[in-house]
């Protein structure tokens, strides 16, 4: 009798994946063969207790897998709750016989509240038994969890701090990976479109809080390395785009003031640029999609059969798909993505801080402790993420500046950056004291002439940066002559000892001092000499701008532009109004105008049919009747002016008539009894650009007085489309050190710079080259040589050499001729 293969009952039991099989076709049948290999596993790991560090046999981990890939597929409930605890257990290095009692516990606390687990220290220290036990068992038990979780026999949270406890501990490198790759991924699975689950983020960011802000006992290293692995996966996760909550911040941020140095870092860097790597993931993601678009198989080298035609053409209607909606703005893409996710705005995770100021504070003195063993790079770091967080939230920090200008000097390692992050301290609620000794400060320690032309340069740069961003400074109304009563700094003298470095010798400083003039020009011309200041700083001079004084703000009446808007309509009104009055003779009467179709075409119909003579001739008498009957009709009467143009009644808004007060009036009343629109909001903002580019530009100022004079004042460019900079994520207070280099020279390039320089290659050197294509010399040298044997230029030569040849050979026999007469 042949056999088939298939075996009979008491073969097969004895095969686990067949086994296996059977028990997912059929689990009531096979009910007992499984309880006899879970009595069989239970042994094992009895007798892998014993010796946890020695070898285990091939048929454990064999079992592990069985079991935990047919309890959570044929019995999940009861059993898969064993199973789990049975795997939870050898890996912690526990008794097995308490599985029930902790199962009870674990699932008991959760069904509560997942919120109240333990409220000590989230990590408790694996047992010794725990430590040694062999990674052949340890990966096979948290890949069997792993498949029970995915399958749905685990509850998250449950297998998270597990997985914390073992990643802390545990030095096995490649496990760490796989545990930290499985624990996002399921956060990103369950935080999917259609099924986000709001309870359980709720707990896993509850525990990894814990695990952040948790203090260090006796187990340093362990607790440094789990918050490393905290801080990580919460990161991964907010760039990902799954959790970008204020939750999320607030677990990121409890690391900065960590007592780690790495964790510190870490938590910093995430809020310094997160921003800019969700960016380049983004842009990225759109160039491997265009990238994998573009590319088109248009099947050259083999046979065109219908099939692959139809291929190529849905490949390039593929192309011009994705060409469409690449060109096309965004926000025609959000009719297709309505959900809430889609919709909601990102905003940068440092403006979601909820104690800024604590934060830098504690930030602070930590630096400032003169017991700090912190590296020049680490203090660069805590410096930047301070003066960021204070110029985006406007903080006062009064010791932030006295501390920053220890390290204002020209000798001082990264004083580019330091400079930078100064002025990213700096906003217009800083008292005008502390800016003032900053600028003196740089002022004394740079913008001499015994310094290098760069270090002057970049210390103009940095001051001038500084005074855009606290321009109260400049304002000289605090005392008579331009001083203040708190610190004596001549504002006037100053800005002009800056604008003379504009014709300095050095490039960059002329640079430099240039643009310091112009910014003056700007925003407080007064305070230049009078050939100093040109044609726009004349301008805004007699129009009397200059900065308001520390303290105060100019109150809105209104919306901003609101008065602009109201005379741009009336003014379009009115114009709309004159054409349509001038387009009136060029109208019909009632009666023709209520002409159906029907009537037209009869019309249409007598005109197009061929008449005699003397019907020709009745008709044009006719006509001519009809004309002296128009002729009776009143026309409407228009209003000209001596030009001969009709005149409008003024319903429009001379806004250059009307003073400040009548302004603030007329914004607060169009303000009060209209809603804008976006659009509205986006032409009033071009408009309010507008009128400052008048008031800036003598020139513009007197093309709009010719436009008002033609009428025409109205006719400027003003689109209601949403500019793409509204969309971008921006970050008030940042301050690249680039900004205030000296421009002149080249600056020096990373490491990267220089790679990515290498990798695309230097370019052609191309001097004293001449236009066109290759001279008759250079093809030449290209020829073959039987081409150029015989041609002109070779024969001249070989002459030349036959007749050099026989001179010297002539010139030799005379030569011997005369020594044998010698001899003679």
């Amino acid at each position: 009798m042949t056999s088939t293969g298939a075996g009979i009952r008491s073969d097969v039991t004895l095969k686990i994946s067949q086994l296996q099989n059977l028990c997912k076709r059929d689990p009531d049948g096979y009910r007992e063969d499984y309880d006899a290999q879970v009595r069989r596993l239970e042994s094992e790991c009895g007798i892998l207790a014993l010796s946890p560090s020695s070898k285990p046999s091939n048929s454990l981990v064999e079992l592990i897998q069985f079991s935990a890939a047919v309890s959570a597929s044929s019995y999940k409930g009861k059993e898969s709750d064993k199973i789990a605890n049975m795997l939870i257990n050898l890996l912690l290095g526990n008794k097995t016989n308490n599985a029930d009692n902790n199962t009870t516990t674990i699932s008991q606390k959760e069904e509560k509240d997942p919120n109240t687990t333990d409220r000590g220290s989230p990590l408790i220290l694996l047992s010794s038994s725990a430590l040694s036990l062999h990674r052949d068992v340890r990966k096979a038990c948290v890949s069997a969890l792993i498949l029970m979780r995915n399958k749905g026999a685990i509850q998250p949270l449950k297998l998270l701090e597990l997985f914390f406890r073992i990643m802390s501990v545990v030095p096995d490198k490649s496990l760490r990976e796989l545990l930290y790759h499985h624990i996002v991924n399921d956060i990103r699975n369950i935080n999917k479109k259609g099924k986000r689950d709001e309870k359980v983020n709720r707990s896993i960011q509850a525990f990894l809080h814990r695990v952040v802000s948790m203090s260090q006992g006796g187990a340093e290293e362990q607790t440094a390395v789990a918050q490393k692995r905290a801080i990580d996966m919460t990161c991964e996760l907010y760039r990902r785009g799954v959790w970008t909550d204020d939750r999320t911040v607030a677990i990121v941020s409890s690391a900065v003031t960590s007592t780690t140095n790495n964790v510190m870092c870490r938590a910093i860097r995430f809020f310094l640029n997160i921003e800019e790597k969700m960016a380049e993931d983004k842009q990225r993601e759109e160039d491997d999609e265009w990238d994998g678009v573009n590319t088109i198989d248009f099947h050259k080298h083999s046979r065109k059969t219908k099939t692959r035609k139809r291929h190529v053409a849905r490949q390039v209607k593929n192309r011009i798909k994705a060409q469409k909606a690449k060109e096309q703005p965004d926000w025609l893409e959000m009719e297709e993505n309505n959900d809430a996710e889609g919709i909601k705005k990102l905003y940068p995770a440092i403006e979601l801080l909820r104690d800024p100021q604590g934060i830098v504070e504690k930030l602070l003195k930590r630096m400032k402790g003169s017991n700090s063993t912190l590296k020049h790079e680490v203090k660069l770091l805590m410096m930047n993420f301070v003066t960021r967080i204070v110029g985006n939230h406007e903080l006062l920090l009064l010791s932030l500046y006295p501390f920053l200008q220890r390290y204002m000097a020209s000798h001082q390692r990264d004083v580019t950056s330091i400079l930078a992050y100064s002025v990213q301290a700096c906003h217009e609620y800083v008292p005008p004291e502390e800016v003032y000794a900053i600028l003196k400060t740089i002022a004394h320690n740079f913008i001499t002439e015994r310094c290098s032309g760069e270090e002057m340069a970049v210390g103009i740069n940095a001051v001038r940066a500084i005074c855009a961003r606290v321009p109260s400074v400049l304002s000289t109304e605090g005392g008579g002559d331009g001083t203040t009563n708190s610190v004596s700094m001549d504002i006037e003298g100053f800005v002009r000892d800056l604008a003379a470095f504009g014709k300095h010798r050095d490039r960059s400083v002329s640079i430099a001092g240039r643009s310091w003039t112009n910014f003056i020009r700007e925003i407080h011309p007064g305070l230049l000499q009078g050939k100093d200041r040109g044609l726009k700083g004349t301008a805004l001079h007699k129009s009397g701008t200059k900065p308001l004084p520390y303290g105060q703000r100019m109150a809105a009446s209104g919306v901003e532009g609101a008065d602009l808007l109201a005379a741009y309509e009336a003014q379009k009104k009115a114009a709309a109004l004159i054409k349509k009055n001038e387009g009136d003779e060029y109208d019909t009467d009632d009666e023709s105008v209520g002409l159906g179709e029907e009537s037209m075409n009869d019309v249409d119909q007598k005109e197009k049919s061929p008449v005699d003579d003397d019907d020709k001739t009745t008709t044009t008498n006719e006509d001519s009747d009809m004309d002296d009957v128009e002729s009776d009709k009143a026309p409407k009467l228009v209003l000209m002016d001596t030009d001969g143009k009709p005149i409008v009644e003024k319903d429009t808004l001379d806004i250059t008539t009307l003073n400040p007060e009548e302004r603030d009036k007329l914004k607060q009343e169009v303000s009060s009894n209209r809603i804008f629109s976006s659009a509205e909001f986006a032409k009033m903002r071009k408009l309010v650009e507008r009128e400052k580019r008048f008031k800036r530009d003598p020139r513009e100022a007197a093309r709009r007085k010719r436009a008002i004079a033609r009428g025409e004042d109205y006719d400027v460019d003003i689109s209601s489309d949403s500019d793409s900079e509204d969309e971008a994520i921006h970050i008030a207070g940042a301050v690249n050190p680039t900004e205030i280099m000296a421009d002149s020279k080249r600056k020096r390039q990373s490491k990267a710079e220089r790679l990515q320089s290498i990798l695309t290659g230097r370019e052609k050197f191309e001097f004293k080259t001449h236009g066109g294509g290759s001279t008759n010399t250079e093809k030449k040298r290209g020829k073959n040589f039987l081409m150029t044997k015989y041609s002109l230029a070779a024969r001249i030569k070989r002459g030349r050499k036959e007749t050099l040849k026989k001179a010297n050979l002539r010139e030799a026999m005379s030569h011997d001729k005369k020594k044998r007469r010698r001899r003679i």
